[in-house]
């Protein structure tokens, strides 16, 4: 199990929820997701392209809010953070420290803007010392370094302990 910081926004402040990933060895190749998470379309499918782009068959994921919390993320930038996480769980690798991620994801895996950036960025100062951002979002940021990418590889190099 891996826990997978989301940044999002509430009421026009940014927030930090984390989510839990869980590999399933024997499976059918499916994603379960807690109750909590139905209530935007947005996230379903977020979390369907991030998944589908695992290309798993044999091992199902399942994604929960710890202790049964109301889930206040919407929008489809939750998708990049939790393909790092879907993909450090299945192959036993974490997170590097203070290493956040956003970004929306195409169903092809392109990494693609996510909006309310500095609302993101507020939240995570004096905790991150990395934030990866889709390409052309990038802004300076005193005591943080921002990173843009472009492809889900290059995330998984910037954001996971291999």
């Amino acid at each position: 199990m891996i826990r997978v910081p989301i940044l999002a926004v509430k009421k026009g402040k940014g927030i930090i929820v984390e989510l839990e990933v869980e590999l399933k060895k024997q499976g059918k190749g499916t994603l379960f997701l807690d109750a909590n998470l139905y209530g935007d379309n947005d996230i379903r499918q977020a979390l369907d392209t991030a998944f589908s782009l695992l290309h798993l068959k044999r091992q199902d994921v399942l994604i929960r809010v710890p202790g049964n919390k109301d889930c206040c993320i919407c929008g489809g930038s939750l998708a990049l953070p939790l393909y790092l996480g879907m993909y450090a769980c299945i192959n036993g690798l974490k997170f590097k420290p203070r290493t956040f991620a956003t970004g929306c994801l195409s169903k092809k895996g392109k990494i693609t803007p996510v909006g309310s950036l500095a609302e993101k960025i507020k939240v995570i100062l004096g905790k991150a010392d990395l934030l990866l951002v889709p390409k052309g979002q990038g802004l300076p940021v005193e005591r943080m370094k921002i990173k843009e990418i472009s492809s889900l590889r290059e995330a998984v190099n910037f954001a996971i302990v291999k």
